[in-house]
Protein backbone atom coordinates (compact mmCIF):
# COMPACT_ATOMS: atom_id res chain seq x y z
CA UNK A 1 0.00 0.00 0.00
CA UNK A 2 2.76 2.59 1.01
CA UNK A 3 4.45 1.67 -2.15
CA UNK A 4 1.11 2.35 -4.51
CA UNK A 5 1.09 5.44 -2.61
CA UNK A 6 4.28 6.73 -3.39
CA UNK A 7 3.96 5.65 -6.91
CA UNK A 8 0.34 7.78 -7.04
CA UNK A 9 2.34 11.02 -5.59
CA UNK A 10 5.14 11.19 -7.88
CA UNK A 11 2.79 10.39 -10.82
CA UNK A 12 0.57 13.56 -10.03
CA UNK A 13 3.48 15.84 -9.04
CA UNK A 14 4.89 15.45 -12.59
CA UNK A 15 1.58 15.53 -14.18
CA UNK A 16 1.36 19.16 -12.44
CA UNK A 17 4.42 20.46 -13.26
CA UNK A 18 5.48 20.30 -9.57
CA UNK A 19 9.04 22.25 -9.50
CA UNK A 20 9.26 21.23 -6.18
CA UNK A 21 9.29 17.80 -6.56
CA UNK A 22 13.42 17.76 -6.66
CA UNK A 23 13.26 20.14 -3.88
CA UNK A 24 17.14 21.73 -3.01
CA UNK A 25 18.72 18.60 -0.61
CA UNK A 26 21.94 19.19 1.26
CA UNK A 27 24.83 20.24 -0.27
CA UNK A 28 26.90 16.66 -0.21
CA UNK A 29 23.64 15.50 -2.15
CA UNK A 30 23.81 18.26 -5.01
CA UNK A 31 27.18 16.74 -5.40
CA UNK A 32 26.22 13.47 -5.68
CA UNK A 33 23.81 15.09 -8.95
CA UNK A 34 27.29 16.14 -10.32
CA UNK A 35 28.60 13.02 -10.09
CA UNK A 36 25.83 11.30 -11.29
CA UNK A 37 25.72 13.87 -14.65
CA UNK A 38 29.91 12.85 -15.17
CA UNK A 39 28.61 8.75 -15.13
CA UNK A 40 25.82 9.53 -17.49
CA UNK A 41 28.10 11.48 -20.01
CA UNK A 42 30.51 8.76 -19.57
CA UNK A 43 27.83 6.27 -20.43
CA UNK A 44 26.65 8.03 -23.55
CA UNK A 45 30.36 8.54 -24.65
CA UNK A 46 31.95 4.99 -24.45
CA UNK A 47 29.33 3.97 -26.94
CA UNK A 48 30.51 4.71 -30.99
CA UNK A 49 25.94 4.62 -31.31
CA UNK A 50 25.48 7.32 -28.89
CA UNK A 51 28.49 9.14 -28.55
CA UNK A 52 28.56 12.61 -29.39
CA UNK A 53 30.95 14.09 -31.46
CA UNK A 54 33.78 16.43 -30.72
CA UNK A 55 33.06 18.56 -33.42
CA UNK A 56 29.48 19.29 -31.67
CA UNK A 57 30.83 19.93 -28.25
CA UNK A 58 33.32 22.35 -30.06
CA UNK A 59 30.31 24.05 -31.61
CA UNK A 60 28.01 24.03 -28.19
CA UNK A 61 27.49 26.72 -26.26
CA UNK A 62 26.55 24.79 -22.96
CA UNK A 63 25.25 21.44 -22.20
CA UNK A 64 22.94 20.12 -20.01
CA UNK A 65 23.05 16.28 -18.31
CA UNK A 66 19.76 15.09 -16.91
CA UNK A 67 18.74 12.04 -15.04
CA UNK A 68 15.26 11.62 -15.91
CA UNK A 69 12.63 9.46 -14.18
CA UNK A 70 9.28 8.15 -15.83
CA UNK A 71 6.31 8.59 -14.61
CA UNK A 72 5.12 5.24 -15.74
CA UNK A 73 3.91 3.64 -19.13
CA UNK A 74 0.73 5.46 -19.48
CA UNK A 75 1.38 8.98 -19.15
CA UNK A 76 5.00 9.08 -21.25
CA UNK A 77 5.94 11.98 -19.40
CA UNK A 78 9.07 12.81 -16.64
CA UNK A 79 10.35 14.38 -14.37
CA UNK A 80 14.42 14.47 -13.74
CA UNK A 81 17.07 16.87 -12.44
CA UNK A 82 20.35 17.80 -14.03
CA UNK A 83 23.24 19.77 -14.53
CA UNK A 84 23.83 22.80 -16.86
CA UNK A 85 27.31 24.04 -17.98
CA UNK A 86 27.76 26.84 -20.72
CA UNK A 87 30.97 27.98 -22.36
CA UNK A 88 31.61 31.51 -21.43
CA UNK A 89 31.59 33.19 -24.42
CA UNK A 90 34.34 35.87 -23.72
CA UNK A 91 37.30 33.03 -23.61
CA UNK A 92 35.24 30.18 -24.88
CA UNK A 93 35.97 27.62 -22.13
CA UNK A 94 33.29 25.34 -19.86
CA UNK A 95 32.64 27.31 -17.04
CA UNK A 96 31.23 26.21 -13.61
CA UNK A 97 27.88 24.01 -13.13
CA UNK A 98 24.65 24.99 -12.30
CA UNK A 99 21.49 22.47 -11.46
CA UNK A 100 18.08 22.54 -13.49
CA UNK A 101 15.10 20.86 -12.92
CA UNK A 102 13.08 18.80 -16.29
CA UNK A 103 9.82 17.66 -17.15
CA UNK A 104 7.59 16.20 -19.39
CA UNK A 105 9.70 15.51 -22.52
CA UNK A 106 8.55 12.27 -24.41
CA UNK A 107 11.21 10.91 -26.75
CA UNK A 108 8.78 8.24 -28.71
CA UNK A 109 10.59 5.14 -28.64
CA UNK A 110 11.34 4.65 -25.02
CA UNK A 111 7.71 3.27 -23.70
CA UNK A 112 8.32 1.37 -20.56
CA UNK A 113 11.83 3.13 -19.43
CA UNK A 114 11.93 4.05 -15.95
CA UNK A 115 15.14 5.65 -16.34
CA UNK A 116 16.81 7.50 -19.34
CA UNK A 117 20.00 9.61 -18.89
CA UNK A 118 19.74 12.05 -21.71
CA UNK A 119 22.59 15.23 -22.24
CA UNK A 120 21.22 18.46 -24.11
CA UNK A 121 23.74 19.84 -26.34
CA UNK A 122 23.12 23.77 -26.88
CA UNK A 123 24.02 24.90 -29.85
CA UNK A 124 23.11 28.95 -29.78
CA UNK A 125 23.86 31.48 -26.38
CA UNK A 126 20.04 32.56 -26.77
CA UNK A 127 18.66 28.97 -25.98
CA UNK A 128 21.28 28.68 -23.26
CA UNK A 129 20.23 31.76 -21.72
CA UNK A 130 17.17 30.99 -21.72
CA UNK A 131 17.88 27.90 -20.01
CA UNK A 132 19.73 29.53 -16.78
CA UNK A 133 17.21 32.42 -16.57
CA UNK A 134 13.67 31.00 -16.89
CA UNK A 135 11.57 27.80 -17.62
CA UNK A 136 11.12 27.15 -21.75
CA UNK A 137 9.68 24.09 -23.64
CA UNK A 138 11.72 22.14 -25.87
CA UNK A 139 9.41 21.78 -28.50
CA UNK A 140 7.93 26.07 -28.78
CA UNK A 141 10.93 27.54 -27.60
CA UNK A 142 13.74 25.51 -29.37
CA UNK A 143 14.17 22.96 -31.93
CA UNK A 144 15.42 19.63 -30.38
CA UNK A 145 16.16 17.01 -32.75
CA UNK A 146 18.08 13.99 -31.75
CA UNK A 147 22.41 14.49 -32.75
CA UNK A 148 24.36 12.72 -35.01
CA UNK A 149 27.26 10.51 -33.20
CA UNK A 150 30.54 9.53 -33.61
CA UNK A 151 32.49 10.86 -36.21
CA UNK A 152 30.59 13.24 -38.25
CA UNK A 153 31.84 13.98 -41.59
CA UNK A 154 30.99 17.04 -43.37
CA UNK A 155 29.80 15.40 -46.41
CA UNK A 156 27.53 13.18 -44.88
CA UNK A 157 26.02 15.59 -42.49
CA UNK A 158 21.75 15.48 -41.98
CA UNK A 159 20.27 19.06 -42.40
CA UNK A 160 17.92 17.69 -40.19
CA UNK A 161 20.23 18.62 -37.42
CA UNK A 162 21.98 21.92 -38.67
CA UNK A 163 19.56 24.26 -37.75
CA UNK A 164 18.43 22.61 -34.33
CA UNK A 165 19.16 24.89 -31.27
CA UNK A 166 19.49 21.53 -28.66
CA UNK A 167 20.59 17.98 -30.23
CA UNK A 168 19.56 15.21 -27.76
CA UNK A 169 21.68 12.24 -27.04
CA UNK A 170 20.35 9.35 -24.49
CA UNK A 171 21.76 5.99 -23.34
CA UNK A 172 18.64 4.64 -24.56
CA UNK A 173 18.83 3.39 -27.59
CA UNK A 174 15.91 4.48 -30.31
CA UNK A 175 16.77 7.92 -30.87
CA UNK A 176 18.19 8.67 -34.02
CA UNK A 177 19.15 12.30 -36.13
CA UNK A 178 16.07 13.78 -37.50
CA UNK A 179 13.37 12.54 -34.57
CA UNK A 180 11.90 15.82 -32.82
CA UNK A 181 11.45 15.88 -28.94
CA UNK A 182 8.16 16.68 -28.05
CA UNK A 183 7.34 18.44 -25.09
CA UNK A 184 9.49 19.10 -22.27
CA UNK A 185 10.42 21.90 -20.16
CA UNK A 186 14.00 23.18 -18.69
CA UNK A 187 14.44 25.20 -16.10
CA UNK A 188 16.83 26.45 -13.04
CA UNK A 189 16.75 25.10 -10.35
CA UNK A 190 18.23 28.05 -8.32
CA UNK A 191 17.51 27.10 -4.52
CA UNK A 192 19.83 23.91 -5.53
CA UNK A 193 22.19 26.38 -7.38
CA UNK A 194 22.56 28.75 -4.48
CA UNK A 195 23.01 25.83 -1.68
CA UNK A 196 25.83 24.21 -3.86
CA UNK A 197 27.38 27.37 -3.93
CA UNK A 198 25.96 29.05 -0.69
CA UNK A 199 25.39 31.97 -2.35
CA UNK A 200 22.71 34.47 -3.47
CA UNK A 201 23.37 35.08 -6.86
CA UNK A 202 21.47 33.19 -9.28
CA UNK A 203 22.50 30.89 -12.10
CA UNK A 204 23.16 33.76 -14.39
CA UNK A 205 25.49 35.38 -12.85
CA UNK A 206 27.40 32.09 -11.64
CA UNK A 207 27.37 30.17 -15.23
CA UNK A 208 28.74 33.06 -17.31
CA UNK A 209 31.17 34.14 -14.30
CA UNK A 210 34.76 33.97 -14.78
CA UNK A 211 35.72 34.74 -10.69
CA UNK A 212 33.26 31.59 -9.67
CA UNK A 213 35.86 28.53 -7.88
CA UNK A 214 35.18 25.39 -9.66
CA UNK A 215 34.15 23.14 -6.95
CA UNK A 216 36.53 20.65 -6.35
CA UNK A 217 33.11 18.41 -6.39
CA UNK A 218 32.67 19.21 -10.33
CA UNK A 219 36.34 18.95 -11.88
CA UNK A 220 36.28 15.44 -12.77
CA UNK A 221 32.34 16.51 -14.89
CA UNK A 222 34.64 19.87 -15.88
CA UNK A 223 37.88 17.71 -17.18
CA UNK A 224 35.35 14.89 -18.99
CA UNK A 225 34.00 17.26 -20.95
CA UNK A 226 36.94 19.58 -22.04
CA UNK A 227 38.57 15.97 -22.62
CA UNK A 228 35.44 14.59 -25.08
CA UNK A 229 35.70 18.47 -26.63
CA UNK A 230 39.13 17.62 -27.73
CA UNK A 231 38.30 14.66 -29.26
CA UNK A 232 39.68 12.25 -26.68
CA UNK A 233 37.80 9.24 -26.27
Amino acid sequence: MNHIFRTVTVILAIAMGAGTLFAAPKRENLATRIINSEYALEEIMKKPETRIPASILQQAKGIILTLNYRAGFMLGGHGGRGVLVAKNPLNGKWGVPAFVSTGGANFGFQIGAKEVDTIYVIMDEATVGRAYTGRFDLSADAAAVAGPVGVVSEKKESNDYKNANILVYTTTKGLYAGVSIKGGWVKPDNSATKAFYNTEYNAPEIVLSDWFELPREAKALINRINYYTAGQF
